[in-house]
């Protein structure tokens, strides 16, 4: 069986033999990969605030109930039924930002990174001894992106904070399991890969 990863290496052996103009290794390669990695970095230090949307505003149930309709009714009349004399602010997952940072709503450095890994320019500058684990990188690199793709997709309408609300300054329900946060363990772990393939790029 040919496997992917044996198909890249021959890509990249191919590359290594062919004689590049002296202007083709340009920063522009190595700034790519740095903006991506800074970029997930980024995401993952600050996720919290990246994934917990506070712009909900909730009427307390006690206002709902029978007895309270009237009062409902004249601070609705009086300040709109959200001011915030009668509403408390709530909050929800979002995947917005994570997919805009990952790349998959066209913005940002990761925006077909694996392709600009794999661009000629960018494999030449590796050298042919660390081929095997460059694309080795590059292909865990994707793998777990595709992951984050598929897992902060499905967060949008299948995790339960992300479809219901919670109070602010409250832990949201099911983090550990929810897909989410499986999207953020397979963006730590494509980061890794990324910082190792970068690792393995000479600076000309």
């Amino acid at each position: 069986i040919f496997s992917r990863r044996a198909a890249l290496s021959q890509i990249g052996a191919a590359f290594a033999t062919v004689s590049l103009p002296a202007n083709a290794k340009e920063d522009g390669d190595i700034s790519l990969v740095t903006d991506a990695t800074d970029a997930l970095s980024s995401l993952i230090e600050n996720w919290e605030r990246a994934t917990v949307d506070c712009t909900y505003a909730d009427v307390p149930r006690e206002l709902l109930e029978t007895k309270n309709k009237e009062k409902l009714l004249e601070k609705a009349s009086e300040f709109a039924l959200f001011d915030k004399s009668t509403s408390v602010v709530s909050c929800k997952r979002t995947n917005r930002v994570v997919r805009d940072y990952i790349g998959v709503t066209g913005k940002g450095p990761l925006v077909n990174l694996e392709k600009k890994l794999l661009k000629q320019s960018l494999v030449q500058q590796v050298d042919p001894d660390n081929l095997d684990d460059y694309f080795s990188a590059v292909e865990t690199f994707s793998q777990e992106m595709a992951k984050a793709n598929s897992l902060s997709y499905t967060a949008g309408t299948a995790d339960f904070d992300s479809v219901n609300n919670f109070a602010k300054g409250e832990a949201s329900v099911n983090e550990g399991d929810s897909n989410l946060e499986q999207a953020r363990r397979a963006i730590e772990e494509a980061n890794k890969a990324l910082k190792i393939a970068s690792s393995l790029i000479a600076v000309s």
